[in-house]
């Protein structure tokens, strides 16, 4: 799945747009070289396809790579979870 994510920071510093390339309900995968540290906790918002309202999750940055950075899904509300299930299942 690719669509766009705006996250922030533990800190609050700075919003960044970036393109997601994977996503399972354990996290996404983000394309970006945006400097951020194994460890740091996240705030996402992204679209999933066919839907208008953004998910809202909490992440914290398991690895990173040359291309992107891993993402770990560590807190999300039911409804969120809910969404991203009908997304992956309907795939």
């Amino acid at each position: 799945m690719e669509t766009k994510v705006v996250f922030e920071d533990e800190f609050g510093d700075g919003l960044f747009y970036v393109r997601s390339k994977d996503i399972s309900l354990g996290g996404l995968f983000l394309e970006s070289e945006i400097p951020v540290r194994v460890g740091t906790m996240l705030f996402l918002n992204f679209a999933l396809p066919g839907r208008k309202r953004p998910v809202r999750v909490t992440g914290e940055v398991m690895r990173v790579a040359g291309s992107g950075v891993g993402i770990r899904f560590v807190g999300f509300t039911e409804k969120a979870k809910s969404k991203i299930i009908k997304f992956l299942t309907k795939r």
